[in-house]
């Protein structure tokens, strides 16, 4: 996790934060300034199910100040419009409604106050083989209000999971397409079956994306009108990271609807976007770099170099002589 580039556009220690899904390991701390730290359950139940992963200590987990569940993420803080800064790092993928979530976001913010978003790049997790969100999954979570993972978005999930990490993916010592699927698509349906029948919650990432196609589904929203949001800071996924970097800055309310939707144009127009593949600029510049390199050292390396050398050496000579002595 990348601290600067999530905290870039917050005054931490002059303003007054929520943190969503600290877990055992928040970004803001209480020590750095005045945080409230919220999840979809209490610190209790949060520690009780993490005493079965095996893998983390329970006790780890921050005291959780606000439970988000069914209400609305006003009502849960007492109908405090009164929050700087939001802070989410891996959490956006995981939420069933996303314009729905950034604007109940928007709803505690002040006017110019931060979400900054840390997003999972599916180019280098086990999301790797699943296409990328559609505008249409979009609108239809939204419309629908959904606020558990539907039977879709479970068995998308499960369906396009693949065992391998990022540096396996960026080596190419493993092609994700003969990782097989883990999970069976039978068992998968009966559990979608007994999801929607139960309301039972089980998490999964409900979104895919790449940084250029997370920009899309911003600019979706802004055309929409349901996104009160421009882009204040926009980090891509930087060279061997898995992640990438938003912070969305809060419009006004009183301004009107065509107001916000230049505003959020002309912020996406002053940051230098992506290029097809997400990459910024310098990184993508650096792995050009790299792959020469490595051409060149392949091909110094080969027989065929080694065995034009001379000739390339007598070229070599000629070319001094036929430009003459310095100085002439």
């Amino acid at each position: 996790m990348d601290r600067a580039k999530i905290l870039a556009m917050i005054d931490v220690a002059g303003g007054r934060g929520l943190e969503i899904g600290a877990l055992m390991k928040p970004i803001v701390t209480k020590e750095m300034g005045r945080v409230e730290y919220i999840d979809r359950a209490s610190t209790e139940e949060l520690r009780r199910w993490y005493a079965n992963q095996g893998h983390v200590d329970p006790s780890d987990v921050v005291e959780v100040d606000h439970v988000w569940g069914s209400q609305t993420l006003l009502d849960c803080v007492g109908g405090i419009r009164g929050y700087d800064y939001v802070v989410a790092s891996h959490v956006i993928e995981h939420i069933p409604d996303l314009l729905g979530w950034l604007q109940e976001i928007a709803s505690v913010l002040v006017d110019g106050g931060i979400a900054s978003l840390a997003v999972p790049d599916k180019r280098y997790t086990f999301d790797v083989l699943r296409r990328t969100s559609s505008a249409s999954e979009l609108v239809d979570a939204y419309v629908r209000g959904i606020r558990r993972p539907d039977p879709r978005q479970l068995f998308d999930h499960f369906i396009g999971y693949r065992d391998i990490d990022n540096e396996a993916i960026r080596s190419g010592r493993v092609s994700p397409a003969d990782v097989p699927s883990q999970h069976d698509p039978r068992e998968l349906m009966e559990t979608c079956r007994r999801t929607l029948k139960t309301g039972e919650y089980i998490d999964a990432h409900c979104w895919v994306f790449t940084p250029a196609s997370f920009v899309e589904a911003l600019e979706l929203g802004s055309r929409l009108g349901v996104l009160p949001f421009e882009i204040a800071a926009f980090f891509p996924t930087g060279h061997g990271a898995h992640e990438f970097f938003v912070s969305l800055r809060r419009l006004p309310d009183a301004w009107t609807p065509e107001a916000r939707r230049d505003a959020f144009v002309a912020s996406r127009q002053r940051l230098a976007p992506p290029d097809a593949d997400g990459e910024c600029a310098i990184d993508a510049l650096a792995r050009r770099v790299a792959a020469t390199e490595a051409e060149l050292t392949a091909l110094r390396n080969s027989t065929s170099w080694r065995i034009t050398a001379p000739l390339r050496r007598l070229v070599a000579a000629w070319r001094r002589l036929a430009r003459g002595p310095r100085g002439a």
